[in-house]
Order: C-alpha cells, then structure tokens, then sequence
C-alpha cells in the first residue's frame, strides 16, 4: 500500500515554513511516520537549509529525505518562483524501497560520482526501479553521470534535473539527510513492487522542415542541405524573428535527433539545445552540443501557446496509460528554470494542467538548470522540457 502526502509554505522563516510543509505533507497522505521525503528549497532560504531539513526530518520521522536548492519549487497545490518556498514529500510504503544518496563530485565532471552511485545501488540490478538525480550543474555535467551510474547498473531508467539557485551565483546545494553539500549530487533510487510512468513536454516546437548537416565542425555548423546555415534559417524561422538579433537568441533552438545516426525525427522524439551564436556575414550558426555531417536538425520555437498544447497532449497520454484498477498516488515533476512566468508570463500554468488532468493527486518537484528522462530506452539531458513521473502500486 502507498501512502503520500505533499506540502508547501510561503513563510519567511525557515524552521516555520519547514515545520508547516511537513506538517501539511503528514495530513494530507494522513500519516503518522513516513518511510522516506523530498524536500525542495528555493534560495531565499540559502542561510538556514540546515535547519529546514533538520525540521522536515522531525516532523516525518525519518532521515531518509534527499533533495536540492532551486529558484523555483513546486506541488499540485501551486508554483513558487523567486520567493521563499519550502515544499514536501512524504510516503509511507510497504511495496517501496528506497536507497538516497549524497555523492561529492570528484573534479571529472561527475563520471566518478556516477560509478560510486551505481556501486551503493548493484543490489537492486536486475529489480523493477528507476533513479532520481539532483546534480549540481556547474560542476557535474548529467551525461558523464549517467554513464558512471550505467557503468555499474546497466540500463536503469533516470529522471530528475540539475539544481539551481538564485541566478546570479554559480552555487547550488545538494541535500540529504542532515548533510548539505555544494559541487554534489543527491537523489535517491526506487525500487520494488510499484508502477511508474513518464512523461515529456517540450517547451520548444519546430518550425520548417528537418535539414541534413552537410559541413560542420565540432558545435559549429556551416552547411544545411548543401546550402549556407544562415541561409536556410532565414528560409524556415519567421521573419519577426530573423529581423530581432535579441528574439533570435531568445527564442530560437535546434532539435537534435537523441541518436545522432538517426536518418529522422520523428514526432516529439528530438532533444532541444540552444544556439550560441548566428554570424550572417559569415553564414554560420552554433549549437551548444557537438553535431556531424549527415545528421539530422531542425529549428525550433519557444512558444507559449504551443507548450501548453504539448502538455496538454503528454497528460492525455499519461491518463490514458492509466490502469483503473491501480491508481496513481504521487508524482515528481522536473520543469525547467525557463518555463513557469517566463514563458507562460504567469505562474502556476503547468501544476494547473497537471492537477486538471489528476485530480488532488499529490505531486512534487522544482524548477531546474536541466531535466533528465529516458527517451527510446536511452536516459538524456533534456532543455526547455518538464518531467512527468507518476507512480501506482
């Protein structure tokens, strides 16, 4: 049987906003003692971390809780962004195990905190399960993670998304138990006789047509189909965009297939990155990842109305998936740092859709650098997305 509850409180004071989070996670999954929580802190609490997991932990009466700075957290109840906000997760399960961690980086970009992972997890290899990760993203870059954790675990199913923190520093703090470490990684492992499912919204939609990359080097593009890059983005991007050089960088992305050999896109299946510089004296464009010739991209919009419409259909999908007999009873949902007001202008439209879609349910999650999520069995680092994650017995 699952049991869970989720919190939330605007209060200024700390141990006050974590004592009435907790207290309200208790009530609404009507515990008594949970198993294990999260906890999400936006930075206006930065000082006192300490002390909110040290309240969280008394009040659910247990250390297993794990968690992360961001600049923005969120339930099913809401959306708090840039302002103090505490939120909390607490379950009670006898068909969940769960394993949290709290691993330091070890100056590889996280290679080695992904093996040490995966070495406290080999036994729950070959267990229905998936990982949860809330890495650090100055100092631990989500890809090389991933493959320590595989090289040690094989194919196991990651979501989750990177910390942040105020924008102006370049610090996050990674939470477990009663530690609270900078330059790490925590999260936590499930494992056991559950269900999950998960979902990905995507804030961006393309524009145009797929191109082939005909000439390019490392991040840099220099041919589309034979024709200079510039060039063909000038063909597919609308002309309001091209004409404000501040737009194109706003609002203008690429799609990348999740596997650079593929010969299409198909649907949804793409991986948005941001350009990084368009030269229209030299014709070039650059894309924060490296690309190759042959492979496929498109260019892509962030657009609000169609980030609603791609939410709206990933939830039709999620409650479709859903089996009457076995209901959902909690969900984390990872959404990026650059969705919420900025993109919507008004807070609290994408928990709005959610809790439209399932009810009271109690959900979690917080506003990352970055979101992580299988896609066609690979786990990858996703942008300008939201991470679904739904979990029945």
């Amino acid at each position: 049987m699952i049991k869970a509850g989720v919190g939330f409180s605007l209060k200024e004071n700390s141990k006050l906003a974590a004592r009435e989070a907790a207290l309200q996670a208790m009530a609404g999954g009507e515990l008594t003692k949970a198993d294990w929580g999260l906890v999400f802190c936006t930075f206006p609490h930065r000082s006192s971390y300490k002390e909110i997991l040290k309240s969280v932990c008394e009040v659910i009466q247990t250390t297993d809780v794990t968690g992360c700075s961001a600049i923005g957290v969120l339930t099913n109840l809401g959306e708090i962004e840039a302002e103090p906000g505490v939120v909390v997760l607490a379950v009670s399960s006898d068909t969940i195990r769960i394993t949290p961690f709290l691993i330091q980086d070890y100056g590889d970009g996280g290679l080695k905190a992904g093996v040490e992972i995966g070495e406290q997890l080999i036994s729950i290899e070959g267990e229905n399960s998936f990982l949860t990760l809330f890495p650090d993203p100055y100092l631990i870059h989500p890809e090389l993670l991933f493959r320590g954790v595989e090289s040690q675990l094989g194919e196991i199913q990651i979501v989750g998304a990177a910390a942040s923190e105020h924008p102006g520093m370049n610090t996050t703090y990674e939470f477990c138990g009663d530690r609270i470490l900078t330059g790490a990684v925590s999260g936590l492992a499930l494992y056991g006789n559950f269900q999950h499912r998960i979902g990905i919204t995507q804030g961006c939609q393309p524009v145009g047509v797929p191109c082939i990359i005909t000439k390019a080097e490392r991040n840099i593009i220099f041919e589309l189909d034979g024709e200079p890059a510039f060039q063909v983005l000038k063909k597919q991007v609308p002309k309001r965009i091209i004409e404000n050089p501040r737009d194109m960088m706003r609002l203008l992305f690429v799609g990348l297939t999740p596997d650079p050999n593929e010969t299409e896109i198909v649907g949804g299946d793409y991986l948005v990155r941001n350009l990084i510089g368009v030269n229209p004296d030299t014709e070039i464009i650059g894309v924060a990842e490296n690309v190759k010739e042959g492979q496929i991209i498109r260019f892509t919009v962030r657009h609000p109305t169609m980030a609603r419409e791609d939410l709206k259909q990933m939830l039709e999908r999620l409650v479709s998936s859903r089996e009457y007999s076995k209901p959902f009873k909690f969900g984390f949902y990872f959404n990026c740092c650059a969705r919420g007001s900025s993109l919507y202008g008004h807070q609290g439209i994408d928990t709005a859709y959610i809790t439209q879609a399932f009810g009271d349910i109690p959900i979690i999650g917080f506003f990352g650098n970055s979101e992580f999520a299988p896609l066609r069995k690979t786990n990858h680092l996703f942008t300008y997305t939201g991470v679904l994650v739904m979990i029945s017995e």
